[in-house]
This record gives structure tokens, sequence and C-alpha cells, in this order.
């Protein structure tokens, strides 16, 4: 059991480490973890709270597992967000060592090695493992709750005992992460009830008071980061089961968890756990649950393999059977022997194309490596302020990839034209649309590339393939995703950009006695004028030699007037006793 599980781990930390970034869905406990880690002064779902809250539980207990070895360990940034995912992927693991203990219980020790083995030759279950969606962070409390279960459906000694944890394990699990686990505990707990194995007032009792807990558990701490008390996974239900508000995300038919989720997720598994349901009595038993709780969930318009994904593991179990029962009568018969041969041909078919599915998934981050790369190109740039648009922001630029402390990064939302962004003086733009941007002020300095298209290569092109030593058959087809735009003349161009906006703007040294005089001289004329302190900005030295090349004006104040200087103190004065500054202001 130990080494299957250390082989299913290395398998999830080595896609962890090949595949570092991660998604949108992902995005708020990763990005929680590292407010919480660093002690940021403004955690980042303040400025992007998302469309309903999330508990920082799952977040807050990756945070303090991972803390003192960041401390310690000086790793990378990218490294730390590896570390995090590698954390939570190890309390999944653990939580499925757990549940295959269930399943040794019930059918065997073969039958539980084998569940593992056929849970690594999937691909959804092991690479999202470690991935801080909420219902990963869910996952390894619903299986500790399910290993009970199974347990007590292999004895009656400990019957109570083991009903009584797996319904704090689920209660607290859909309390604080994710509710839809509670509905898979009620469906658990009317089956029980209706083979007379549990007492429905010490039921009730248990989930009463471990929701109680739980509620203590996750209304402060969450109403202390949102600053406003609430109960996030309540008002998660409200919006999904309530409001039905989840159909806007889009919608699937009545049977696409059982014609279309489930062979993905399961693969092999899902053909030899049907056939264990029509064969196994005890596999029946343990199924009939799970097929409910999906059947309810398909009357839901709106469908993601996540709301099932803690079904899978009882469902690989029920595959493990089949394969179990083949290799035990494997030698007195030589149809178990050619039905073990298909079978175990099957999970290498499914292993294979669950290494095609992570690579297609891995293709996919484009929004990471373009801010990796960034770093990259401009590691010796003393300062760089990049903003980052959506589409960035969803394939994989998280606050771990921000690595330079020197930098400023920036994922404005509202900026619409190259002006919004001019204003905003970024000095880099990764971007999905550069044609939003003029070539004259902007270069391209890097193009991302991300999964376009999936194929099997034509005969010839596997034939050139395969004398370049590629045996693949399949082909990925890459397109650019993102670029990386670089302003080219920074201060210059935000000069300009300035004059066009301001029909009067002075730009001025704070502590000069000349620039003091102009302004006084000015304020007869002009009550509000845009006044920039050139030694007060991050790069003045720069803006000073932007204004001499425009201008030919070494000194300041420098006075600009519909775009066109006006001169320093001396030439103001002269324009004030010639009454010519009068209308100074007037546009």
């Amino acid at each position: 059991m130990k080494l299957v599980l250390a082989c299913l781990f290395a398998l999830i930390v080595s896609e962890a480490y090949l595949a570092p970034f991660t998604k949108v869905e992902e995005s708020f406990n990763l990005q929680a973890t590292y407010d919480i880690i660093h002690q940021t002064d403004q955690f980042d779902h303040v400025q992007f709270p998302g469309v309903v809250p999330r508990t920082f539980a799952g977040a807050s207990l990756l945070s303090v597992m991972a803390w003192p070895v960041i401390q310690f360990a000086g790793l990378s940034s990218i490294d730390q967000q590896v570390l995090v995912r590698v954390i939570l992927a190890a309390c999944v693991v653990l939580s499925l060592g757990k549940f295959a203990s269930g399943v040794k219980s019930l059918f065997g020790s073969a039958t539980a090695n084998i569940t593992i083995m056929l849970i690594i030759c999937q691909f959804h279950l092991v690479f999202w493992s470690s991935r801080t969606l909420p219902n990963t962070l869910a996952l390894p409390w619903v299986e500790l709750g399910l290993s009970h279960w199974l347990y007590s459906l292999s004895q009656s000694s400990g019957r109570t005992y083991h009903l009584n944890w797996m319904i704090r394990y689920l209660t607290f699990a859909g309390v604080v992460f994710r509710f839809e686990v509670g509905i898979l505990l009620i469906i658990l707990l009317i089956s029980e009830y209706i083979h007379a194995t549990v007492s429905p007032s010490n039921a009730l009792k248990q989930m009463i008071v471990t929701a109680i807990i739980s509620l203590v558990v996750t209304v402060p701490l969450d109403s202390y980061l949102w600053n406003a008390w609430l109960w996030p996974e309540g008002m998660v239900f409200y919006f999904n089961a309530i409001l039905n508000k989840s159909s806007e995300w889009g919608t699937l038919p009545f049977h696409a968890y059982f014609a279309s989720f489930l062979p993905r997720l399961l693969l092999v598994s899902y053909p030899l756990a049907c056939l264990a349901f029509v064969t196994n009595g005890r596999v029946r038993r343990m199924l009939m649950p799970m097929l409910i709780y999906i059947a309810l969930f398909s009357f839901l318009p709106h469908k993601e393999w996540r709301f099932i994904v803690y079904t899978i593991p009882v469902f690989t179990a029920a595959a493990a059977t089949c394969i179990s029962r083949s290799i035990h009568a494997a030698s007195r018969s030589w149809l178990h022997r050619i039905a073990l041969l298909v079978m175990l041909g099957g999970a290498a078919a499914s292993f294979a194309i669950a290494l095609v599915m992570f690579q297609v998934s891995r293709l996919n981050y484009p929004g990471g490596e373009a801010l990796f790369t960034l770093h990259e190109i401009e590691k010796n740039e003393p300062y760089v302020y990049v903003h980052m648009d959506a589409d960035t922001a969803m394939t994989g630029a998280s606050l771990y990839g921000q690595s330079n402390p020197n930098w400023s990064y920036s994922k404005n939302e509202t900026h619409k034209t190259q002006d919004d962004f001019l204003e905003a003086r970024y000095t880099h733009i990764i971007t999905s649309k550069p044609e939003l941007f003029d070539t004259s002020l902007f270069e391209i300095i890097d193009e991302t590339y991300g999964l376009d298209k999936v194929q099997l290569k034509s005969v010839d092109a596997y034939k050139r393939s395969i004398q370049n030593h590629d045996i693949s058959p399949i082909e990925f087809r890459m397109s650019p995703k993102l670029y990386t735009l670089r302003l080219i003349n920074p201060q210059k161009t935000w000069i300009q950009t300035t004059l066009r906006k301001y029909s009067v703007v002075l730009y001025s040294k704070s502590y000069c006695p000349y620039c003091m005089a102009a302004k006084q001289l000015i304020s007869k004329y002009c009550k509000h004028i845009e006044v920039i302190e050139v030694d007060r900005q991050r790069n003045g030295y720069e803006i000073q030699d932007a204004l001499i090349e425009l201008t030919g004006q070494r000194t300041f104040p420098n006075l600009f007037k519909n775009g066109k200087s006006l001169g320093g103190y001396d030439r103001l004065s002269a324009l004030d006793r010639e009454g010519k500054l009068a209308g100074l202001c007037d546009s």
C-alpha cells in the first residue's frame, strides 16, 4: 500500500513541477495563501472579490504548513507556489490512503492496492489533487469520511463509531468548503437508514454539533478577512442552488455526467465499475448512493466534473474489484486470463491517455509563462510597471509569479483605450490584443504560445516525426495567445500623454525657488493646474532628459500650454509684464 501511494504522490508532484502555473478557478485560494504567508498590506480578494466569497480556512491551513519551509528554505516565488500545491497533494494522498484502507476492510488488500493503481492511470484526480480548487480542499475531508463509511460496511461491532466519524468529516467539509458534500452526506444517511444501520436522532445530533463547530471555525475567520459578517459556503449555496445563478456559466443536458464526465474522469475504470455494479452485491451497496448523488446533480443545468470528484475513488474501488477477482480466477480459467489481459491493457491505455491529457493541460497556462518570461527578459531592469490583462490573469499569472519586489504589477480591468494605459504609466503590457496599441510607441518583446488544437498526425507527418526520434502520433498545434509589449520611450511618451490630457502643465522641482515663484505667478491666472514635481518621481532624471529632448530647456520650471512650452520663470515673468499670461487657463 505504501509503495503505490508513494508512486501516486510522486506522479502528482511531478505534474505540479512540470505544470507549476494555475488558472482562474484556483486563484482565490492560491492568492490567499500568498497574502497570508507574506502578510501583504492589501489582500488580493479585496480588489478582486469574485462572484461569491470563499472561505479562507483551507488557504490558512496550507499557509501554516508552508510557512516554516518558505522561511528557512529560501525558495523562489514559483517554487513557493509549487510547495503550497505539493502540501495540498500530500493531504489528498494521505486521505486516499485512508480511503484505500476502508476498501481493504471491505474487499481485501489486493483490491485496495489496485484502487490506487487505477487512480494513477486517471488524469483528472491526479492533475487536480495539487490544485487549490475549493473542491480539492474539501476532497481530503470527504475521503476520510468515506473511508469510515466503508469500514462501517465491512463490520458490525464498530459501525456506529465509523458512521459518526463519516458524519463529522462530511458535515465539516459541507459547511466549510463545498455545500454539495452535505447533499452527499444526506444521501448516505438515507441509504444507511434504509439498511437499518444508523439512528436518525444520533445522526442529527452529530450533524448539528459538527455544524456548529464548523461555523465557529469558518465564520469568525472569514468575517474578519472579508470585513463583514458572513458564512461563505452558505452564500455559495444560496447563489448556486437557490438563485440558480451558476447556470449563467453554461448548461449541459441531464445525461452529461453519465455519458461524458464519468468516462473522461474514470477512463477504463468506468466500464469496469459498471460491470462490478451488475455482478457484485457489495459493489452495488457501495455505488448506489454515488449514482443517486450524481443523478440528483444531473437535474441542475450547470454541470462541472469537480462537483462529482468525491465519487471518483468509490467508482475506482468498484472497478478494482473486477481486476482483483480476475487475478484470483486467472489460474483456474483461460477466459479470466484473457479478461485480465484486456483489463490490464485498458489500464495501460488509460495511463497513456492520461499522459496525453496532462500534456494538453500544461500547454494552457500562457499567462504564467508570459509573466515568468518577462522576468527573464528584463531581469536587469531596476524598475518595471507591468499590466496584465484578464486573459493573462486567468491563465496563470498569480501573485507568486510577481517575483521582483522592485517592480509594480497591475490587473486593473478599467483600462479601455491606449491612453488609459499610458496615463497609468505602465512600462510593459501583457495582452491578448496587441492590435490595441500603436506600434510606433510599443514594441513586442515576447510572444507566448498556447495550445490551439490537438490532432493525429498524417501518415507522412508521422514518418517524418519518427525520423526525428518523435514516436508520438499526436500533434499539438500551438499559436500565439499573449504578447508582451514594452513602451519604447516611456518618459517622452508619458509627457506627451500628460500634455494631451491637460491644457496647462507645469514641470517643477519641489525645492526650487524659481519653481515656487512660478507657481505663485501662475496662481494669479489659474486656480488649478497640473503640476509634476520631477524630483518626487521614481524616474526623475529620465523625465528631465525627456523634457530636454522635447523642448531643449534644461532648467526648471517648464510650463506648457496646449502642449507647447512657454519656458521657465524668466520667460513667464516677461510674459506677465507684457500681459500675455491673461487667459492662460482658458481652454
